[in-house]
Order: structure tokens, then C-alpha cells, then sequence
């Protein structure tokens, strides 16, 4: 309820009077009233409060009477927080409603988008993803209790790691970089040291691919040293030959050999009773494709034998990965000077790389100067 009528009568005006004086302060203003039939239908309804004026109105009624919006009994700051509040409480209520039982039902919505993505690339699965990775971010933002805001911590690691790595396929790598840094906060708060090291070690290709392979090497280090053996097998020996590829690119080729032996000592043997990470596809036949791809960086003929080994044990349901491996066998080929082979494999790879909407892949295979 407003004290418009008060203070009217207070300067003992009529209505008429009120609206003359109204369009007087309007037209000072530049501001066209309607016609005295409106305003006259309005007044009754502002005075009593059944209308609240509008806020051009309520300036002018301050100017009019020479009163403040508080005398008025206006409050249009209190308006605006109550809105934020009710927003606010808006999505504390839909976080609450959600649940901490909602991490568990993410992670397997994100388990489908992977396998989409493993399948048939980032064009196939990106606008899921995002689309996934906003809403856990919105509950995440609303959560109030760490038994709620953990789980959901730890499912946007997970996403924010996979849409980084996307991104970097995609040749995004501002966005890659960003998404990286969201996957390691999220980790954190998670608690959760294997999704942790996995998000460092991974944003270490974004520098390798801006040509900063000395500091991608010392990143996969950090990420190498703070996992400090405290994780499953399979994410050890990941992180070893992580370590192995980028000392191989920063040129150190006792390094790259060392943590790639390192790799293979760790990996469990049967991957299917391996401790399970969602984001970790590892096993004898995939390390034998990154020893592969590390030796034929190196500019070691035998690369070729650990890639065809890979090659016949590659699940052709991984896109990407089987248009990395032939990009590999394509670069091993023309160090031997095989160049039909390598054109073979090149060929191959082009036309995975182009399915799995990989411009990094494409990019590798362009550098090789081979026509189809």
C-alpha cells in the first residue's frame, strides 16, 4: 500500500490537479503522458494500491510531490532483491529436489555421451554434452551441503575433461585450456585425485599443440608426482605414458623410452578387472599404439611393429582413436620410405579423422604431404 492519497490530500490538491502537475514534470522531462481520460481511470487504482505505478510513474509522483519513493511508499530496491531471492531460491530448490542420488544419475548420462563421442566424434556428441555439463554446473552452483555438491563435482570433472578434450579435437584450444582448468576446480572439490591428475596430465596436449612441449613435459611431471602412485593401476600407467609422449616431443628420448617401460610394467594385464575409471580406455593393445606413435616421433623403425600390433587389437568402434593410429602408421611408413603404405594408411585416416569431426587428426595427416 502506497501513501499517494495522503499525500495528496496533505497538499490538498484534487485529482485533476495531481494529474496537471504530473504532465507538467513529464513534458520537463521530455516524456509524453496519455490522454487526462487514462490517467483519471489510473489514479483511483494507483492510490489505492491496487496498481503499483510503474517506475517512470513513481519518479514522476516523486518529483510531483517533492516526496522520496520510501515517503511515497514506494520500494523498488526491495522489489529487486526480493526477485534475486526468489531466483535464487529457485535453484537451491531444484539442486534440493534433485538430490545427491543426482550424481549417480548424471554419470550415467555422461557414460552414453562418452561412448558417442568415442564412437563417432565430437560433432555427433557436443551439443549433448554441453547441454549436460550446463545443468550439472547449474545444480553444482545451487548445492548448499558438501554431501550434495560432491557428487556433482565430481560427474562436471568428468564432463568439463571430456568437452576439453573435444575441444582440443576440434582445434578450440583457448576453449580446451578452459575447460581443463573447470575439470581440475571441480576435481578439487571432488575430493577426487585420480579425475585430478587425469584433467593436468590431458591439458598438457593443449600445450603441446601451441608448440610448448618443454612445458607440457613439466605439466604431465606435476601431474605424474601428485598422483604419487595413489591411483589405480591403469590411470598409473596412463600418466607414464603421457609422460613418455611429451618427453618424446620435448626431444628427450631416454625419457620418453624410460616412461613408456614404466607404463608397460603398470598397466594390469586383464583390463576388465582393472580398478574401472570411466574416462581411461587402457589397456596391452592401446599401449602398444602409444609406444607406437611415441617411437615413430623418435624416428624408430620398430614403431611400425608396435602399430600393426594395435592395429589388428584396435576396437574399430573408436573413431578417433583408430584415425590417430592410422595417422601413426601413416608417419612410421614414410620414415622407412614406404610411401605407398604410407599413403594407404594416410588415406584411412583421413576419412576417420573426417568422421570423427577431428580437425587435429587432419591437421597431423596434412603435415605429411601426402596426396590421396
Amino acid at each position: 500500500m502506497n501513501n499517494l492519497a495522503e499525500v495528496r490530500r496533505l497538499l490538498h490538491w484534487s485529482q485533476p490537479r495531481a494529474i496537471r502537475e504530473l504532465r507538467r514534470h513529464a513534458e520537463a522531462r521530455g516524456i509524453r503522458l496519455p490522454g487526462d481520460a487514462s490517467l483519471k481511470r489510473n489514479f483511483p487504482r494507483w492510490e489505492s494500491g491496487l496498481v503499483e505505478p510503474g517506475e517512470m510513474y513513481q519518479d514522476l509522483f516523486c518529483a510531483t510531490y517533492r516526496r522520496t519513493a520510501a515517503e511515497l511508499g514506494f520500494a523498488p530496491a526491495r522489489t529487486v532483491v526480493t526477485a534475486q531471492a526468489e531466483h535464487l531460491m529457485a535453484g537451491l530448490d531444484l539442486s534440493r529436489t534433485a538430490g545427491a542420488a543426482a550424481g549417480g544419475e548424471y554419470a550415467a548420462r555422461l557414460e552414453a555421451v562418452r561412448a558417442l563421442d568415442r564412437q563417432l566424434g565430437a560433432p555427433a556428441a557436443l551439443e549433448e554434452l554441453r547441454a549436460l555439463s550446463a545443468t550439472v554446473e547449474r545444480l553444482l552452483k545451487h548445492a548448499v551441503l558438501p554431501k550434495a555438491r560432491r557428487p556433482m563435482a565430481a560427474v562436471l570433472a568428468d564432463a568439463a575433461a571430456l568437452a576439453g578434450w573435444q575441444a582440443l579435437d576440434t582445434g578450440d584450444l583457448d576453449q580446451a585450456w578452459t575447460l581443463h582448468l573447470t575439470a581440475q576446480q571441480a576435481a578439487r572439490e571432488a575430493d577426487d585425485l585420480p579425475a585430478l591428475v587425469h584433467a593436468m596430465a590431458q591439458q598438457a596436449y593443449v600445450l603441446l599443440d601451441v608448440g610448448r612441449a618443454g612445458d607440457a613435459l613439466e605439466l604431465a611431471h606435476v601431474a605424474q608426482d601428485q598422483a604419487a602412485s595413489d591411483v589405480p593401476p591403469v590411470l598409473d600407467a596412463w600418466l607414464s605414458a603421457v609422460v613418455g609422449e611429451m618427453a618424446a616431443a620435448a626431444g628427450d628420448q631416454l625419457g620418453a623410452r624410460r616412461a613408456l617401460d614404466q607404463a608397460a610394467a603398470v598397466v594390469p594385464s586383464d583390463s576388465a578387472n582393472a580398478d574401472p575409471l570411466p574416462y581411461i580406455s587402457l589397456d596391452a593393445s592401446h599401449l602398444a599404439r602409444w609406444r607406437g606413435n611415441v617411437f615413430a616421433r623418435l624416428g624408430d623403425h620398430d614403431a611400425t611393429e608396435d602399430l600393426m600390433v594395435a592395429l589388428k587389437g584396435m576396437d574399430a568402434s573408436f573413431t578417433r582413436a583408430s584415425a590417430s593410429l592410422r595417422c601413426d602408421l601413416a608417419t612410421s611408413m614414410l620414415a622407412q620410405h614406404e610411401h605407398t603404405e604410407a599413403r594407404k594408411h594416410a588415406t584411412a585416416g583421413r576419412t576417420l579423422a573426417r568422421r570423427a569431426g577431428s580437425v587435429r587428426q587432419r591437421r597431423r595427416l596434412e603435415a605429411l604431404q601426402l596426396s590421396a
